[in-house]
């Protein structure tokens, strides 16, 4: 599972300490099952009650797993500490997430390219 270790600017502080590094994690599908679950609230309609999940707090839910540790408070991080992060840090977490996610894309996308070559070579040319 890939890891990337982030820079904070400002931390996060835990008692009279302030842990400035982060280091963020791939997503597995568990993460995201469990982000979705937390996201939800039943919201009354004129149907009835509906089970709705907010797109903003799943996003908060995932980045919240995503956090492997900051300085020694070891991930997930819970909404209470998440709170704590000045809106700097929560921006490059977010950032460096995203271009965590999109390498990981990226490595899958170059493997099945790589294993549709190795098929075609295989297979005669007319």
């Amino acid at each position: 599972m890939a890891e990337v270790t982030v820079e904070l600017e400002m931390g996060l502080t835990v008692g009279d300490k302030t842990q400035k590094t982060a280091v963020i994690r791939e997503l597995t599908a568990g993460d995201i099952f469990d982000a979705q679950a937390d996201s939800e609230r039943v919201v009354h309609t004129e149907e009835g009650p509906q089970l709705v999940a907010s797109p903003s707090a799943v996003g908060i839910h995932t980045l919240r797993r995503q956090i492997a540790k900051i300085g020694n408070v070891e991930g997930p991080l819970s909404l209470a500490e998440m709170r704590k992060l000045h809106p700097i840090d929560l921006e490059l977490l977010h950032e460096e997430c995203s271009k965590l996610e999109q390498a990981v894309i990226t490595s899958i996308a170059s493997r099945e390219v790589a294993q549709r070559g190795r098929a075609d070579e295989g297979q005669a040319k007319p």
